[in-house]
């Protein structure tokens, strides 16, 4: 009865069940993984963000940028108030402004550039403190352009404002060399007048639903072998049906002919001669 299943339009259908079952698990399992490499990525991020700052000078050059990310750090210089220019196209809470960043230049080290915080649209820029000061922030690296995002101008002239925080980019605008970290400003000693709204610690409580994907992902799977095995039996009972009809139609058949086999065939009454 399920010698049918061996037909080449079946095996087709079997092959097709069968890559697309394994090619969802593989999908749930692949997101599965993602959830994992977030969850590391938050405790790490949460990891650095709660230990003692350190003095930026102290690490530049000696641990990797990536491993300086997210770390609390110090450093003691000036601003060079000539040299701050914005970030545009930003938004927080919903209201649209930028970020003002201004060069930092480090006693005895690079330019480090300071994100020091959000400005809404129509306010005016505020001008950072004079004099030798200690910054403190969270370490970011460089932002990347990303595949339909706008690129920042690269000529030289002067630096007002860009679309990211490219440090590669606002070094060659800016003509010096800059350190390969930008911070996030927190604290300032001593602090600021005015300074502008600071830009906090990143939010990851959100991020993709990679849990939510697994599962979608493991029901799919399941919805295809389920639908197989109803195609199957669908297809079985059809076959069953369409058997029984035609055998009973075969006997139905047999019968007639039978019963007119034994019918008797009645005899001619012969004729009477005419007088």
């Amino acid at each position: 009865m399920y010698r049918f299943l061996l037909r080449p339009k079946w095996i087709l259908f079997h092959l097709v069940v069968l890559v697309s079952s394994v090619g969802m698990l593989g999908l749930a399992r692949w997101q599965w993984d993602r959830h994992i490499e977030r969850d590391a990525f938050v405790a790490k991020v949460e990891q650095r963000e709660q230990a003692e700052a350190v003095e930026l000078t102290l690490v530049l050059g000696k641990t990797p940028v990536s491993e300086i990310e997210y770390s609390r750090v110090t450093a003691s210089g000036h601003y060079l108030a000539d040299q701050q220019f914005v970030e545009i196209l930003q938004t927080v809470d919903g209201t649209n402004g930028e970020n003002v960043l201004t060069p930092f230049q480090i006693d005895g080290g690079p330019i480090l550039i300071v994100n020091r915080g959000f400005v809404a649209d129509g306010q005016p820029v505020p001008a950072p403190p004079s004099g030798t000061l200690i910054v403190g922030g969270l370490a970011r690296t460089t932002q990347i352009r990303q595949t339909g995002q706008l690129t920042d101008n690269s000529d030289g002239g002067k630096l007002d404002e860009v679309r990211r925080i490219d440090l590669d980019l606002i070094a060659k605008r800016m003509g010096s060399p800059v350190a390969p970290i930008y911070i996030d400003l927190i604290k300032t000693v001593p602090p600021s007048a005015t300074p502008p709204d600071p830009t906090g610690l990143p939010d990851l409580s959100g991020g993709p639903p990679h849990v939510s994907y697994t599962i979608q992902w493991c029901i799919f799977s399941v919805c295809v072998v389920v639908g197989w095995v109803f195609a199957i039996r669908r297809s079985k009972r059809t076959r069953q049906r369409e058997a029984d009809k035609a055998e009973k139609a075969e006997k139905a058949a047999t019968a007639a002919a039978a019963a007119a086999a034994a019918e008797p065939v009645s005899a001619e009454r012969p004729m009477q001669p005419s007088a």
